[in-house]
């Protein structure tokens, strides 16, 4: 197998904005010779089918190479997407609804993840006072900042009990130990624990799982829908001028479901390269156990899902109210690589 590669985020490519209708009318140009993919932290197992992808060889097929780049945190990827430094980008689905909502506009083109791939955590001091989301009126939620996909998530969750966001408090986070320090001394009732991060509050003793939102049943049974998260994503104005970039990345990336989808834990961890699984094996196959459900898709966006995100982005952001969520993302590419033999 071919080792796993990172390009440098100096980087370029070049671009060509233009405007057109829908993808499949589009005359479709010779395929570029590379495609630049941004991964928010190649590294998190929350990203682990892009290293899949990478390294089963769905990614180049021969004609087209794509070059992965790790992100950095003082760097813009809506700014890097906007000037086509980059083709696409790995992240979360809530930016296309942020983007959006400060005029530039983007769209996923697969989406990978379609629940948060967190627990929600009850502290064991709290729990016989929250039975269920209904009673979360007045809770203390350790959900780090208000943009954060964590806070997004404790949201979610207050508004599907029927509650308003104003009525729970949000709470930083100060890191692990001063959670746990919180959960037991009962300065805080919940905390939002993204895999494998529940695992500790449980191990210590201090909190007990109240929402499985790792699982496609668990985020249906605790919000009412699915929760996209992990996405590929482009701005739109590219997808429209260069929309082989997105069939590619498409039909790519629908591989990678299926391949997640119809092998076990053990085979996929098999296909990791050793610097992404580290030296404790066991552990990595223990988080990537539980990270794999987020996964059960087949790479198209869940319609109710998206609107069920951009409603509770909306209640906490009166300025993502305005968005048009039909224009976050796009299942056209998907489609068609689903129909597409391989």
């Amino acid at each position: 197998m071919k080792k796993l590669t990172l390009a440098l985020l100096s980087a370029c490519v070049a671009t060509s904005h233009a405007s057109a209708a829908e993808p499949a009318a589009l005359a479709v140009d010779a395929a570029p010779q590379r495609i630049v993919l941004l991964v928010d932290e190649i590294k998190a197992v929350r990203n682990f089918p892009v290293v899949l992808a990478e390294r089963l060889g769905y990614l180049d097929d021969g004609k087209t190479t794509v070059t992965l780049m790790n992100i950095r945190d003082d760097m813009s990827t809506a700014d890097m997407l906007k000037d086509g430094r980059v083709d696409a980008v790995v992240a979360y689905y809530h930016h296309n609804v942020v983007n959006q909502a400060h005029g530039i506009n983007t769209e996923a083109v697969v989406t990978l993840g379609v629940t948060p791939g967190a627990k929600v955590l009850v502290a064991n001091q709290a729990k016989d006072k929250y039975k269920s989301a209904a009673d979360l009126k007045g809770a203390r939620f350790i959900a780090g900042g208000a943009g954060s996909s964590k806070s997004t998530v404790a949201n979610a969750l207050v508004l599907a009990g029927g509650n308003g966001i104003d009525d729970y408090t949000r709470l930083g986070t100060d890191g692990k130990e001063k959670n746990v320090d919180a959960l037991r001394d009962g300065a805080a009732d919940f905390v939002v624990a993204p895999t494998p991060d529940g695992d500790v509050y449980e191990a210590k003793g201090v909190a007990t799982v109240f929402a499985d939102l790792t699982t496609v049943d668990g985020t249906r049974r605790s919000l009412g829908t699915l929760f996209p998260s992990s996405t590929v994503y482009m701005s739109s104005a590219r997808v429209h001028a260069h929309p082989e970039i997105a069939r590619h990345l498409a039909g790519a990336f629908v591989r990678t479901l299926q391949y997640i989808n119809a092998h076990t834990p053990e085979q996929i961890m098999a296909v990791i390269p050793p610097e992404i699984v580290g030296k404790d094996r066991a552990a990595y196959l223990k988080v990537l156990k539980q990270e794999i459900p987020m996964f059960a898709n087949d790479g198209r966006m869940p319609d109710d899902g998206a609107t069920k995100e951009w409603q509770v982005l909306a209640a906490a952001n009166p300025a993502y109210a305005s968005v048009k969520v039909d224009r976050t993302y796009t299942n056209a590419f998907v489609n068609e690589a689903l129909r597409a033999p391989h």
